[in-house]
């Protein structure tokens, strides 16, 4: 009498994501980026606004981030400044209101000394005939 062994068969493994899922995934995180996060060199105002807040807004600090310094330093590595310049865009860009921009800072940074006087200058010096867009955008 002999002995058959049945070999098991291998189950495959689930299925990656469709690679369709994965570019729409992309496309909806990088949505939610400011309008010029990828395309700063078009973003001429903005960056005009920038550099005169690092300027002209000393100390330009929310919580314990000194912020002027990261304007400076063009401190792009940095989370933090990221965080500011995505969420500064949108203000720019009026996509966020003042408001709506000092609460997200705050709730992101935290209360500081030097809170109040920086946000008044970041909105003083908001122009009042900003674009909704980058040049070359819509």
């Amino acid at each position: 009498m002999s002995l058959r062994f049945q070999h098991e068969v291998p189950i495959a493994a689930p299925a990656s994501p469709p690679i369709l899922v994965l570019a729409l995934a992309a496309a909806f995180v990088a949505g939610g980026c400011a309008p010029d996060a990828y395309r700063s060199s078009e973003a001429t105002g903005f960056n005009g606004y920038i550099q005169k807040l690092g300027q002209v807004c000393r100390p330009l600090q929310i919580g314990d981030q000194n912020i002027s310094r990261k304007i400076l330093e063009q401190a792009t590595g940095d989370d933090n400044y990221v965080y500011f310049i995505d969420n500064t865009s949108r203000l720019y860009y009026n996509r966020l209101s003042p408001a709506s921009y000092r609460q997200s800072l705050v709730g992101f940074f935290g209360t500081g000394t030097y809170n109040d006087a920086s946000f008044d200058c970041i909105f003083r010096n908001l122009p009042p005939d900003r674009p909704n867009a980058p040049a070359g955008t819509y």
